[in-house]
């Protein structure tokens, strides 16, 4: 405790004094671009807004401000307010200074503008030498486009202002309630107030962390909407934080705004701050009414209240939100302190043009009156509302089969399909078989549900939207739902931002079954040459085939073909029958000689002839057999099987051969794998998977039930170990010196996974590799034949730098990945004195360094006191006589040197950072 009054008096001290020299100011601010001009003509707009403290000394706050546009250009800008800033009270006035630029073409731009000074008095800022000796500098990084062809960009417009009022131990919350006009997202990150481009203010600390706090107070900005949540704060007194928004398009970061606002902690005393109460989110169709109320009161009840709101919803061109119940601009600065509790009604109509991706941010302000007697304002508190607005989904989904096709329609016009600005685009169809989606209100979009979008489309036909599918079989049943499509433009057309709608209700379809369909393809005897597979099939629907308009005789041909699909097919059977009623066959036993079950799995066809026609009237869809194969491995055999039939097949079961029956070992699996653990290595083990199937079609029987071949397969031991956990250890990191031992050698230790990885159970031995260069290739090093046995000494060539890593192999010879790759460097050693004695008595007759290691070369040069060259080399020995170039003693004199030292590191052939330089007495 005594420390923190000690550090408060200090500042106290450092302000008074600062005040006397300069009148400083700046309390918060931020920068909004914005691209104008339909995005044409490289035009923006800036909106500059600067927050200060209005009882600074008279003509402080500027009447203009220069701009830096990032170009390399700048503007003085005046303010648009006149002569002075506009008080908001609480000793806060605002600033605002707008202007246009036109770039010489489309890039990223740093806007940013700088000013003397930061207000006196912030805590967290250049402790304890104040922060009124700190310029004010706020940036924002913006990417012009190519309007043509890549639309518009504006930066995120923050609707909440950046001054914000807390009591000691109370939580306070921030949001900026930003904006993005172009639909792009936001996130939202923590950074330090800046001084000057990429330079941080000096002595910073987050609010939470300054000195004398207990270090319990946390601080949190919400990455996703932006909320500052700062838990609790503990000191009084004045704070700046900044975070930064951050816009992205399509996955990229395309602007950074960095918003510098201010927190005035206050010691409330007994008062609380005001209670906010209404919903938290909402999730609105575009065309509804948003509606709620807002209710704010005060544990004290002698507290009047002042509520207010901000957020995008209060500043869009379209239909924007009001106060419902004076029909007024909701929080327009004239709103009052009232008595509690105080009750307003939030009203927004929402429109088509509303439809987002991203939630609108809405900020709900209570302040209650407890210090207006000293002009300090009040306590607030704020509450975010998040709204979602959705586009409509499409209506009135039908479908009608037609031979081969299905037409889908839906209603036209669709409600949201002339959105201001072409901003409707297109729709979507999506189809699945079957459907079983469960969807919430709020939800856009089919991804991940199991639809496949199949078409875009405007097209329309009869008084409604359609879209006809003829990528379609019959047996299979059909859901089709529509999407609707928003999106900005460029110039060119070319849609950005693209937004989907909510999904249109289903509607499924099967076609007329005026063909047969296969049921059964099952292997009835596995064998490479003479397997034989049981094909069934029900004939067509008596209700649908119409057999007035297609009068027998009636003809099945059956084709096979090699594979799951896309094979050659050949006629294999050909079944005739005079009447439908007497079509009774129905299956085929496919038994040919030369027929591979075993490795092999076939795909039948069905044709359907009517009226001794040479074409068929249809086809049956192809139908393949189950086909089974085993990947062995330790202990165990995982099994896999495929298969491209029509129908749905939804549950498996898995049967072994145990020596005289087949055991059921898996019953209703739900994937196409299975894993056959706990086996012995060497042992064969045999199996066959049986598929459970259905059309979803009355008439038809189910489930369907078909059997893959039988395969059979040797658990081996091919797991490698897991890798060995490497460390590294040599002279450098014992901090002893290169010239005091000969033992420049790396030592190599790691572990032995049988200790450390449960899935090990079993280590022979080590491979140990080594690269001399940082990202160059391993080479083998050696072998350590014994798993017990986990150490290695390495001499490299140069020095001690390069790479390792360790492998552990098993009894079968199977080797692990790396183990984590170690990079050791050397430690380069290499220093010069500053007096030699060449007088030829055999002491000190040389200029050499002292004793130096893991030196490649170096550039030195000796120069005279008239900065002659007396001498040059790159041997690091460098063993200078103390004669000049020519051969000649020198005399006794001071020389100046220079040397650039070489340094063979792990890398390579590095120059050591810095210049050696300094001087020599040379003494005869």
């Amino acid at each position: 405790m005594g420390n923190h009054f000690r550090y408060i008096a200090i500042l106290a001290f450092g302000l008074l004094l600062n005040g006397s020299l300069s009148a400083t100011h700046n309390r918060a601010g931020d920068i909004v671009i914005e691209q104008i001009n339909d995005c044409v003509g490289n035009q923006v707009r800036c909106v500059l807004t600067i927050y200060t403290k209005t009882s600074s000394a008279p003509g402080v706050d500027r009447p203009e401000m220069e701009i830096f546009w990032g170009d390399g250009s700048s503007e003085i800008v005046p303010r648009e307010s006149g002569p002075s800033g506009v008080p908001i009270g609480n000793d806060v006035s605002i600033n605002r200074y707008i202007s246009t630029h036109i770039y010489p073409g489309p890039g990223r731009f740093v806007v940013s503008m700088s000013d003397p000074k930061r207000n006196d008095g912030v805590l967290n800022v250049n402790p304890p030498n104040g922060s009124g000796n700190i310029d004010f500098y706020i940036q924002t990084s913006f990417t012009l486009f190519d309007g043509q062809t890549q639309g518009c960009n504006s930066t995120p417009q923050l609707t909440n202002a950046p001054i914000g009022y807390a009591c000691v131990g109370k939580t306070y919350t921030h949001n900026p309630g930003a904006f993005d006009p172009d639909g792009d997202s936001l996130s939202y990150e923590l950074t330090v107030p800046l001084m000057a481009e990429d330079t941080p203010v000096p002595l910073y600390s987050f609010p939470n962390n300054i000195f004398g706090s207990s270090g319990t107070s946390t601080l949190t900005i919400d990455p996703d909407d932006g909320t500052v949540t700062w838990m609790a704060p503990e000191i009084l007194g004045e704070y700046n934080l900044a975070f930064m928004v951050i816009s992205w398009r399509n996955g990229v970061p395309i602007d950074t705004t960095i918003r510098d606002m201010q927190i005035l902690v206050e010691n409330c005393s007994d008062n609380e701050p005001p209670v906010i109460e209404t919903i938290e989110e909402i999730c609105v169709v575009a065309g509804d009414l948003v509606e709620f109320m807002v209710v704010a009161t005060d544990p004290n009840p002698g507290d009047k209240i002042k509520l207010s709101a901000a957020g995008a919803p209060f500043i869009l061109g379209i239909s924007p939100a009001s106060d419902f119940q004076t029909w007024r601009p909701f929080g327009t600065p004239s709103a009052v302190h009232k008595n509690q509790p105080v009750e307003k009604t939030f009203r927004w109509q929402t429109t088509c043009e509303h439809i987002s991706d991203q939630a609108y941010i809405v900020v709900f302000t209570a302040e209650d009156d407890f210090f207006l007697d000293n002009n300090s304002g009040g306590l607030t508190s704020s509450k975010t509302v998040l709204i979602k607005v959705v586009g409509p989904p499409p209506l009135d989904v039908q479908a009608a089969a037609n031979a081969n096709e299905i037409t889908v329609t839906w209603e036209l016009p669709y409600f949201c399909e002339n959105a201001a600005d072409g901003f409707f685009l297109s729709f979507s169809v999506w189809r699945k078989e079957g459907d079983g989606i469960s969807r919430d209100t709020c939800t856009t979009g089919l991804d991940g549900t199991g639809y496949v979008r199949i078409a875009n489309t405007r097209s329309e036909a009869n008084g409604r939207y359609t879209y006809t599918d003829v990528n379609v079989e019959r047996g299979r049943t059909y859901c089709y739902r529509i999407l609707a499509h928003f999106a900005r433009q460029t110039v060119s057309g070319q849609p950005y931002n693209v937004v989907e709608s909510l999904a249109s209700d289903k509607v499924c379809l099967q076609l007329r079954r005026d063909a047969p369909l296969i049921t059964h393809v099952t292997v009835n005897e596995t064998a490479a040459i003479n397997g034989e597979i049981e094909v069934r099939w029900e004939k067509p629907a008596a209700d649908e085939l119409d057999t007035l308009l297609n009068p027998g005789p009636y003809r099945y041909e059956l084709l096979r073909a090699t594979g799951l699909r896309d094979g050659v097919f050949q006629p294999i059977a050909s079944f005739s029958s005079p009447t439908y009623s007497q079509l009774s066959q129905n299956q085929y036993i496919d038994q040919v000689a030369g027929l591979d079950t075993e490795n092999s799995p076939y795909h039948y066809r069905l044709a359907f002839y009517v009226n001794n026609e040479t074409a068929p009237l249809g086809f049956a869809p192809d139908a393949s057999s189950v086909f089974l194969e085993i990947d062995p491995t330790d202990n165990r055999n995982d099994l896999r099987w495929t298969f491209d039939v029509p129908w749905s097949n939804d549950r498996y079961d898995v049967f072994r051969w145990n020596g005289t029956a087949w055991d059921l070992i898996a019953a209703a699996v739900q994937d196409t794998f299975y894993s056959d653990e706990g086996l012995l290595n060497g042992i064969e083990y045999c199996y066959y998977v049986q598929a459970y199937g259905f059309y979803n079609l009355t008439g038809l029987p189910s489930p369907l039930i078909n059997l893959s071949q039988e395969v059979c397969a040797v658990p081996v031991d091919n797991v490698p170990p897991c890798p060995p956990e490497l460390a590294v250890n040599n002279i450098c990191d014992r901090m002893e010196s290169c010239d005091e031992t000969t033992d420049l050698e790396n030592m190599l230790s790691w572990s032995n996974p049988i200790l450390t990885c449960e899935e090990t159970d079993d280590v022979v031995s080590y491979n140990v590799y080594f690269a001399a260069l940082e990202g160059a290739e391993f080479v083998l090093l050696g072998n350590v034949n014994h798993p017990d046995e986990t150490e290695f000494f390495h001499a490299p060539e140069q020095g001690l730098a390069g790479c390792y890593a360790v492998t552990a192999l098993d009894t079968f010879a199977n080797e692990s990945v790396f183990s984590n790759i170690i990079c050791v460097d050397n430690c380069p050693v290499f220093s010069l004195p500053n007096t030699f004695t060449p007088n030829g008595d055999g002491f000190n007759d040389l200029f050499t360094p002292y004793p130096f290691c893991f030196i490649d070369h170096i550039e030195l040069h000796i120069y005279n006191r008239w900065g002659q060259l007396v001498f040059t080399t790159r041997d690091p020995d460098i063993n200078w006589t103390g004669q000049n170039l020519q051969g000649d003693d020198l005399p006794t004199a001071t020389y100046f040197y220079t040397c650039r030292v070489f340094e063979q590191r792990v890398m390579g052939i590095v120059e050591r950072a810095g210049l050696l330089n300094g001087y020599i007495d040379l003494i005869r």
